[in-house]
């Protein structure tokens, strides 16, 4: 059994769609397969859920299927020849209602409502920047501070100007038609700006079990971050559209407060965007973005995700490989004890589980102090699998459930690894089966301690509250 703590989530697309590339993917590392619905037709995002759930599948490995939302985004509509070059000082018109030739469409209409004259939009997280120098009715008129090329469907952003479309663009509305139809496991809720959107979005898709990842890439969402993470179960720094909202100077500042308050409230967290992004054409990343994955990971990141890289890039194994090996090296650099801290000084009398808070705080302590092999911990749902690994033990997690829905429920969870077993009758079954399994898959070996943390009574879910040290004889 391989253990695996920092998990990747990787983007599936044109360069890793197929049943052999997913298959080695995997193997590499990927812990959690990605569709963006803005990007790619329905037929094609069909494909990659059948050939992910057919590999997973083979490999008997489970891997959750996150679906990204489009969210209320203005995009360019169709170019001439799906590309234009823009130079400094040239004039663009947008069309932001009816479109015709003469005007390059931005839908859905009403951009023009939420802009004025010395506006600057940004074109695919800022590799364009226009300057708004007049409007006339839906026309929006524009000359091109930084140069470079657009292509068709690219975002636009006003920086600075919240957008006051309705979250339920026609494009929203069709993706989450499209969730509520098929096989997803996670469902990312892109330009979240407050607990409305998420309240909305959970209505729409009510009859479905999916865990909601709010991406923090507005103003307005860092705002309101606290009452966003307690309404979500993961988050996502989502740092393009972020950087593109914010200064760029001010991301990392703003990656570390994410972060850190994930942290605190025990919520998974994900840093992505541009991680490994020259591997989109090189066969191995700069000095820089080795140390940004290190980083990510040392700020108390659970997951670091890959997205051109791995969608339209030459190399999507390699990233995945170069991702596994940085962040398993930057894994020894961890300060464990910090990061338990804080989450431990966020747990007071007040709480309705303070015992199972101060159980899975007490086991991942005891596994450090004995230098304990691993954390074996018995779960129904994934709960208690999840409590102990939120106070970031330097040792693996390993989940064993009857559930099979538990591997999905932590497939986000940072030093957790999963396995599903029948149920068990007896308290002491359990621990005679951690032992046999941890020689079995060599985890452990005669005179290493491993700590167990259990629920009781056996079968209730939600329950953490019992600890076992067990030496292996």
């Amino acid at each position: 059994m391989n253990l695996q703590k920092t998990k990747i989530v990787c983007t599936i697309g044109p360069s890793s769609d197929s049943l052999e590339i997913i298959e080695e993917l995997i193997k590499s590392g990927m812990n959690v397969a990605r569709i963006n619905l803005s990007h790619g037709k329905e037929e094609d995002h069909l494909n990659i859920i059948s050939n992910i759930r057919n590999v997973s599948k083979k490999l008997d490995s489970p891997i959750p299927i996150l679906a990204d939302l489009p969210g209320p985004k203005y995009r360019l509509g169709e170019i001439k020849n799906n590309s234009l070059d823009l130079s400094t000082d040239d004039e663009l018109f947008l069309n932001c209602g009816n479109s015709n030739k003469d005007e390059l469409s931005v839908w859905p209409p009403g951009l023009h409502l939420d802009v004025k004259n010395g506006a600057v939009l940004l074109v695919d997280d800022g590799a364009v920047e226009l300057e708004i120098t007049e409007i006339n009715k839906t026309i929006i008129k524009t000359k091109v501070q930084l140069a470079g090329k657009i292509t068709s469907n690219k975002a636009v952003v006003p920086r600075g100007l919240p957008s006051k479309l309705d979250y339920f663009t026609e494009e929203t509305q069709s993706a989450i038609n499209f969730v509520n139809s098929n096989d997803i496991d996670y469902l990312g809720l892109s330009y979240v700006r407050n607990v409305k959107d998420i309240i909305r979005v959970k209505e729409k898709i009510k009859d479905k079990n999916l865990k909601i990842i709010s991406k923090i890439e507005l103003q307005l969402a860092l705002d309101n971050l606290e009452e966003i993470i307690n309404h979500s179960d993961s988050i996502m720094v989502a740092r393009g559209d972020l950087g593109v909202h914010l200064p760029i100077s001010q991301v990392p500042a703003a990656q570390k407060f994410i972060i850190n308050l994930c942290n605190q409230k025990g919520k998974e967290v994900i840093t992505a965007t541009q991680m490994l992004e020259s591997m989109t054409e090189n066969p191995q990343p700069t000095r820089a973005e080795s140390t940004d994955v290190h980083n990510a990971v040392l700020d108390g990141s659970d997951a670091i995700m890959l997205s051109g890289e791995t969608s339209i890039g030459k190399y999507p194994i390699r990233a995945v490989d170069f991702m596994r090996e940085i962040s398993t090296i930057a894994e020894n650099d961890i300060n464990h004890k910090t990061l338990r801290g804080i989450k431990l000084d966020q747990v007071d009398s007040n709480n309705k589980k303070i015992i199972d808070e101060l159980i899975a705080h007490g086991a991942a302590n005891i596994a450090d102090q004995l230098d304990a092999k691993l954390i074996v911990a018995f779960t129904e749902s994934g709960s208690t699998a999840a409590r102990v690994a939120a106070y970031r033990p330097s040792q693996p997690v390993v989940a064993i459930s009857p559930d099979n829905n538990a591997a999905i429920n932590l497939g986000l969870r940072w030093g957790v690894n999963t396995i599903n077993v029948e149920s068990f009758d007896h308290i002491e079954d359990m621990f005679t089966f951690s032992e046999n399994f941890v020689l079995e898959e060599k985890l452990a070996s005669i005179g290493d301690t491993i700590v167990v943390v259990a629920g009781l009574p056996i079968g209730f879910k939600g329950n953490t509250n019992l600890i076992r040290v067990i030496t292996i004889n």
